[in-house]
């Protein structure tokens, strides 16, 4: 096959253009995850996972938020990501899944690369979110030993190595299953995967030539293909929409496309998400008793999972205009009427001389003087009164409970409301008819009648619901 081959990722070639000898073993892999593709139905986490940034434009209110649920979490996985294909290799990308129920999980993307100032609050929010969760009372799981997944990471100083490491007594609830750095699919995979993984003791220990890649192991666990398509990668881009890095060419091949920049990001950070869900999903197959071993955080108020840009159409206004405009106008300013404690108030009806006269004329004469009276036309704009329109739809989204059950998820751009309303009818999955697509964050945003219809939408809806395998698989 030629290194040029239009199938292999753009970001192999380079790397292997740079050291000729690794392109055989980047092009086996690459064919290798096709095979796999092929074979069996892909990898998602039976957890709804609510996917978090961690990066400069991150508010105190979201560390705040984090800090609460890590302090009431006792079991998270871990991954690293590093920028390869480099003479050095450059830490990148930290992700942390918090494990506090068996249904639903966060996972936190640090972005290395977009950290706040060493200086700032928000860093040090951050550092202080690091430490509870690396606290020697925590279970930490990983694919591989965890002083190596953060070797490119030490000048940061958000995971010290004290931290990482545990003394006798502690070594015992930690739970560590163990790969290669960089989950090397070059070894040989016909091995017994209980005798790797799993042992008796709760510490999995194997030597070095007992090294399992954390693709094989879904694949013989579960029969499902964990996508490795994203593996060597340029982990320092920017993930997260909100950082605009997507509008600098990266990825397009020849000439600058939004379409193309912004779904491998999303590419990336469901790779990112999968391969902690993955390590997750093969520690509860081998400890059952632990699925319901686990503290779920009670929601705070700045809950982080608050649907963002649903209201990019409406304008901004303060609860105080928003009073002022509900309320009922009046030409002239009523009185308050005083009434006296020890007396019902009572509703007094005046009607004037020429209402009295009205009662005693026919109704087509009636008629007739109303057609006779000039037309009055409201004072108000179109735009205003969509304005209103807008403020009062706002107010609802904010106040009413109604408003509040939405679920958002990347979604291909191909994507349009027929497609989605179609899948989401063929699955049996019930709204309340309010979706918004963002075109500019390639995501979607779906409401729902109530709580309990949402709960239940979040366990078929996965993170990858809407994604470009989806769209191929259904809609061709």
């Amino acid at each position: 096959m030629d290194q040029n081959s239009n199938n292999t990722p753009t970001y192999y070639l380079k790397s292997s253009a740079k050291k000729p000898k690794n392109w055989k073993r980047n092009q086996r892999k690459f064919e290798k995850n096709e095979q796999l593709r092929s074979q069996y139905p892909p990898f998602e986490s039976s957890s709804n996972l609510n996917i978090i940034h961690l990066h400069y434009k991150s508010t105190i209110d979201t560390l705040n938020e984090l800090i609460s649920k890590a302090y009431k979490t006792k079991r998270y996985v871990v991954d690293t990501e590093s920028q390869k294909g480099e003479t050095e290799r450059h830490g990148a990308l930290i992700q942390i899944q918090f494990l506090y129920s068996s249904d639903q999980s966060t996972t936190i993307l640090i972005e290395i690369n977009y950290l706040p100032d060493k200086q700032s609050n928000l860093y040090k929010k951050i550092i202080e979110l690091c430490g509870i969760i690396f606290n020697n009372g925590n279970e930490i799981l990983a694919w591989g030993p965890l002083e190596n997944e953060f070797t490119n990471f030490h000048h940061l100083d958000l995971i010290h190595i004290e931290m990482e490491r545990r003394d006798e007594i502690t070594a015992d609830t930690s739970y560590y299953i163990y790969d290669t750095p960089g989950d090397n699919d070059d070894m040989n995979d016909e091995q017994q995967i209980n005798d790797i993984l799993f042992g008796s003791h709760h510490q999995t220990h194997v030597n070095s030539n007992e090294l399992w890649s954390l693709q094989k192991a879904i694949e013989t666990t579960f029969g499902k293909f964990l996508d490795k398509f994203e593996t060597v990668n340029h982990w320092k881009c920017g993930l997260d929409l909100q950082l605009d890095t997507w509008k600098q060419k990266l990825f397009s091949k020849h000439h600058y496309d939004k379409t193309t920049e912004q779904q491998r990001r999303l590419s990336m950070i469901q790779y990112a998400a999968h391969d902690c869900a993955a390590v997750a999903e093969l520690y509860f197959h081998s400890y059952p008793e632990k699925v319901n071993d686990h503290h779920i955080p009670k929601q705070t108020t700045a809950s982080t999972d608050i649907i963002k840009h649903l209201d990019d159409d409406l304008s901004e206004v303060s609860d105080d205009e928003i009073i002022q405009i509900l309320i009922p106008r009046f030409d002239e300013p009523r009185p308050t009427p005083e009434t006296q404690h020890d007396e019902m108030p009572t509703l007094t009806i005046e009607v004037t001389p020429e209402e009295m006269e009205t009662f005693h004329l026919p109704d087509v004469q009636i008629e007739q003087q109303q057609q006779q009276q000039p037309q009055i036309i409201t004072t108000l704009t179109k735009a205003e009164r969509q304005r209103k329109k807008n403020i009062k739809l706002k107010w609802k989204q904010k106040h009413c409970p109604d408003f509040q059950n939405k679920i958002k998820r990347p979604i291909y751009h191909k994507y349009d409301y027929r497609k989605i309303r179609a899948q989401l009818t063929d699955d049996k999955i019930y709204t309340s008819h309010q979706i918004t697509i963002n075109r500019n964050l390639a995501e979607v945003v779906i409401g729902f009648k109530t709580k309990q219809e949402k709960e239940a939408a979040t366990t078929k809806i996965k993170i990858n619901y809407f994604s470009r395998t989806q769209y191929i698989e259904r809609w061709g």
